[in-house]
This record gives structure tokens, C-alpha cells and sequence, in this order.
């Protein structure tokens, strides 16, 4: 499942790291080599001779679980806690897994909702918080793809598009010509201590360098 969310996390201070990543030499947000992304999509890609699921998010997927019923904030293009919690909203009204993030399973039935034009959500299932949205993750495994997740590591920076794939997040800063890439250490996102648009970009996937870096 994919559609455009991302994130990843360094430790350096964030306005400092975005300043450098928007300076870099890498290539604009929500586009790959391999996808192309209008709300939210999952695909797979391979990286170090591993497939692994990519998932990207931008503001088309407050549209779509507006459709459904299950987001009732501003169609801003501002994916935060309110855009999670619809999702979590979503998984636990179709009866999915809750964790928050738009996987394969979720964003299928997602978009077959919205295709039958099905409201999934009614006023007793649409929150403003859950478990799903939070910043670490269980049993220090993989840090959450979540927006709360990713502006909880960039100082609370709004973001408009982001997304995960092998253990990192990329994306853009809301309102801003920055850009971001984190990484996940000990289940949170945190900043990447080199300059992941230059000569700490070895090993990155693809579609980490296209979003988190500019042209």
C-alpha cells in the first residue's frame, strides 16, 4: 500500500538540516523512477538486493478520507496528527489493523471505498487522537510512518508530502521550498548527521534521494 507519506530522522538541529538538504543536488519530492503518486500509494521496490514497501503520502489523502467520512479537519495539504487520526479512524471502522499508516491492505480498501463511494466513518468513529499516531515505536523496532512521527523529529514542521521506504522518510516542509530526509534509530526518526544529498547518499533508496533532496 502506498500513497504519498514518508519519513526519517538525524541529530542535528532540524531548520539547519533542512537549510542544507534544500541546498543539495538531489531531485524534487513525490516523484520516483518507478511510481507515479496523486494521493497515496504502495508499491515495492528493491534496495541492497531487498524488496521492501515503499509508502508515500501527500495532500491528496485528506481527500480521500473525507470521502469516506473519516476526516473532518482542513483540506490545508498539511499532513499531521488530524490526517493520522483519520486513518486510524479509517483502519478501526473497516476493521483493519490500527497502527496509522496508510500500508497496502489500508490503501486498498481505501480506495475501493472511495471508488463505491462508501462512507466508512460516521461521528463515533472519526477521532483527533489515537495509538497509531505515535512517535515511537513498539519494542524499538522500525520508527512509525507517520506524519506525527516525522514533524515530532523536524521540531514540529508542517509537511505536506512524505515518504518511507528501508528504514528512511523524505519529503516536503509545508509552505517552504525545504526538504527533509531522517532515518530510523531505536523506533524513532531522527536526522541524519551528514548531509544525506551528498556524500552520505550511498545506500539511500532512490525514491529517499528524489524526495529529500532538490534537483
Amino acid at each position: 500500500m502506498v500513497r504519498t507519506h514518508r519519513m526519517t530522522r538525524i541529530a542535528a538541529p532540524a531548520l539547519g538540516v533542512l537549510a542544507l538538504i534544500s541546498l543539495a543536488s538531489c531531485s524534487s519530492d513525490d516523484k520516483s523512477s518507478d511510481k507515479t503518486t496523486t494521493t497515496a500509494e504502495a508499491t515495492s521496490t528493491t534496495t541492497g538486493g531487498e524488496s521492501a514497501a515503499t509508502v508515500a503520502f501527500d495532500e491528496g489523502i485528506q481527500q480521500e478520507l473525507k470521502e469516506v467520512g473519516c476526516y473532518t479537519g482542513a483540506d490545508d495539504g498539511i499532513i499531521g496528527p488530524e490526517t493520522d487520526a483519520a486513518i486510524v479512524a479509517f483502519q478501526t471502522a473497516s476493521g483493519l489493523e490500527v497502527d496509522g499508516e496508510l500500508g497496502p491492505e489500508t490503501e486498498a480498501a481505501l480506495t475501493k471505498a472511495v471508488d463505491d463511494g462508501t462512507k466508512v466513518c460516521d461521528g463515533s468513529t472519526t477521532t483527533t487522537t489515537a495509538a497509531g499516531t505515535t512517535t515511537t515505536a513498539a519494542n524499538g523496532g522500525e520508527a512509525p510512518c507517520t506524519a506525527t512521527a516525522i514533524t515530532a523529529a523536524l521540531d514540529g514542521e508542517a509537511i505536506s508530502s512524505y515518504v518511507c521506504s528501508d528504514g528512511y522518510a523524505a519529503g516536503s516542509v509545508s509552505g517552504t521550498d525545504a526538504k527533509f530526509i531522517l532515518q530510523s534509530e531505536g523506533g524513532q526518526w531522527t536526522l541524519m548527521a551528514s548531509d544525506p544529498c551528498g556524500s552520505a547518499s550511498a545506500g539511500l533508496p532512490p525514491v529517499i534521494l528524489e524526495d529529500g533532496c532538490d534537483a
